[in-house]
C-alpha cells in the first residue's frame, strides 16, 4: 500500500472515529441534563462525557499537529526553490546527479541589489 493510500485510509478512519466521538458526547450531554435520571447515573455519564471528551481533543490535537507538520513541510519545500524559478510554477525539486552541468540562474529581479 502506497504512502498516499495509507494516509487516506488514516483520515477517513480518524474522521469516523472523531463523528462516533462526537456522537457520544451528545449522548453523554442528553442523559446529564435529564432531570428523570438518578444523580448517581448523571455523575457516571459526566466522567463518561469528560473521558470521551478527552479523547476527541487528543485526536485533533494529533491531527492539528500533523496538518502543521505537513504545511512546515511544503514551506521548506518552497523555500528550496532556486532564485530566478516562478515558484507558483516550479515543480519539485530533484537532487543533481554528479554528471549535470552547474547552471547560471537568472537573478531575482525583486532581490535588492547591495548598493
Amino acid at each position: 500500500m502506497s504512502a498516499i493510500a495509507s494516509n487516506g485510509l488514516e483520515e477517513r478512519v480518524r474522521d469516523g472515529m472523531v463523528r462516533q466521538l462526537r456522537q457520544n458526547l451528545a449522548r453523554c450531554r442528553r442523559v446529564i441534563f435529564d432531570e428523570r435520571m438518578d444523580l448517581k447515573t448523571r455523575e457516571r455519564w459526566t466522567q463518561l462525557y469528560n473521558n470521551t471528551s478527552q479523547v476527541l481533543n487528543q485526536i485533533l490535537k494529533d491531527r492539528q499537529m500533523r496538518d502543521w507538520e505537513k504545511r512546515l513541510r511544503e514551506i521548506e519545500e518552497y523555500e528550496n526553490i532556486p532564485e530566478g524559478v516562478e515558484r507558483s510554477q516550479a515543480a519539485p525539486t530533484e537532487p543533481k546527479t554528479g554528471n549535470q552541468e552547474e547552471q547560471e540562474l537568472p537573478k531575482d529581479p525583486y532581490e535588492q541589489s547591495g548598493s
